[in-house]
């Protein structure tokens, strides 16, 4: 039965590759998934280099839940300090439950050069815990972002995960962790409303299409709606600010699987 319920998983994982990156990593609340190139909005293991964007430090957590089901859910902590020479963030992902879970903890640093060049490298350890009487598996996976303001209205952003193409082998089994590439633009069109775009590609899967629109009706609200993939995904979300706090909130509906929320808590300090 626990073995099936891992199929299960897998399985699930595969169908909805589409939209999801990976399964350890939390969907973007961004509109549409779009993430490489969000200025002054760092995710954690999406692009580094956007960390040197935020202007003060912050606390996030994170939590997906995937098709309703909770041995599905994903949970992610991240911290991020702006400091003198470097922008440092720290960040922890888990997914999973106890028979089966995937972790990845993760350093990043990055640093503007001029408003066109931003780089960001982050390094990762990923680990899988197989089953209870296996242990778990991990390996050092490396991520590096480019982020260049092209026009005070005009960003975009460049990430890639696990270039090298690590994977886990323990005994018997062997684990490809995911390898993706993000390009990705985002267009401030008015002072309320910005446009986004991203293309993802994972190795050994087809290109994604993500695109996103936001609407600034009041400074501390933020109305979100977007899409990705083929069959398209549609997505709808928003975000409130409160003094240092903000809440994001953000739903995907898969037309066979059913719908998937995020939210995410960030406190400014």
């Amino acid at each position: 039965m626990k073995y099936c319920l891992i199929n299960i998983m897998i399985l699930l994982g595969v169908v909805s590759g589409y939209a999801q990156i990976s399964d350890f990593i939390p969907t973007s609340h961004f509109a549409g998934g779009v993430s490489v190139a969000q200025k002054g909005g760092w995710l954690p293991f999406y692009n580094p280099a956007l960390l040197a964007t935020n202007e003060r430090g912050s606390i996030s957590a994170t939590f997906e839940n995937r098709f309703a089901v909770k041995e599905l859910s994903v949970q992610a902590l991240s911290v991020s300090v702006p400091t003198r020479f470097l922008c440092v963030g720290a960040s922890v992902s888990h997914f999973g439950y106890s028979v089966y879970s995937e972790t990845l903890m993760g350093i990043s640093f990055a640093r503007t050069f001029d408003p066109y060049l931003t780089i960001g490298v982050q390094f990762d350890y990923y680990s899988a815990s197989f089953s209870n009487s296996i242990g778990y598996k991990g390996a050092v996976v490396s991520q590096i972002g480019l982020f260049s303001e092209l026009t005070s209205d005009l960003c975009i952003g460049l990430c890639a995960f696990n270039p090298t193409r690590q994977r886990l082998i323990y005994c018997e089994i062997t684990k490809d962790i995911p390898t993706w590439f993000s390009l990705g633009m985002q267009c401030q069109l008015s002072d309320a409303f910005r446009w986004s775009c991203q293309l993802d590609k994972v190795w050994n899967h087809a290109c994604v299409c993500r695109v996103g629109f936001e609407y600034q009706p009041v400074s501390t609200v933020l109305l979100r709606v977007g899409g990705s993939g083929a069959p398209f995904v549609p997505t709808l979300g928003c975000g409130v600010k409160r003094g240092s706090f903000q809440l994001d909130v953000g739903f995907e509906r898969h037309q066979v699987l059913g719908v998937t929320s995020v939210g995410a808590l960030h406190y400014v300090f």
